[in-house]
């Protein structure tokens, strides 16, 4: 893969990602609630946010000429949550800087799917992010 390539790949991805949340930023279903029910739509919206904001990213990869886009659509959320959970607080950081880490998510899993990357640098790129999505995602729930 050339380098040209490669940029345009990650480039797709980074903005496919960042207007995946705005999109999903726009559809938020949290502002619904207060108390105790939003345990329950927080327990329903978030798988659902998660599969449309997969969907939605998909697409515009495949729009974008990213090819294949689905292994890239499928690795970003997580790069993205293990970022989210560890790295970006949320709460304190304003919306735009949030959207660009989701951005960077999917670049960073644009790269570790790349076939023509080497494998020596997936591992490389792709261990961190296990690393942080363990810790961030994995460690919580089983405590």
């Amino acid at each position: 893969m050339a380098p040209r390539e490669l940029v345009h790949r990650c480039l797709a991805a980074a903005v496919a990602g960042a207007l995946a949340t705005l999109v999903l930023k726009a559809f938020s279903p949290l502002e619904l609630c207060s108390g105790p029910a939003c345990f329950y739509v927080a327990a329903l919206a978030v798988p659902i946010m998660f599969s449309t904001g997969t969907a939605v990213a998909w697409g515009l990869m495949a729009l974008a000429r990213l090819r294949p886009a689905w292994p890239v659509a499928v690795v970003g959320p997580f790069v993205t949550l293990a970022l989210l959970t560890t790295v970006v607080d949320l709460g304190k950081w304003p919306f735009p800087l949030v959207s660009a880490a989701v951005g960077g998510g999917y670049a960073v899993a644009a790269v570790v799917t790349a076939d023509e990357v080497p494998r020596a640098w997936r591992v490389a790129l792709g261990l961190p992010v296990v690393v942080l999505f363990a810790w961030g995602v994995v460690l919580p729930i089983l405590l």
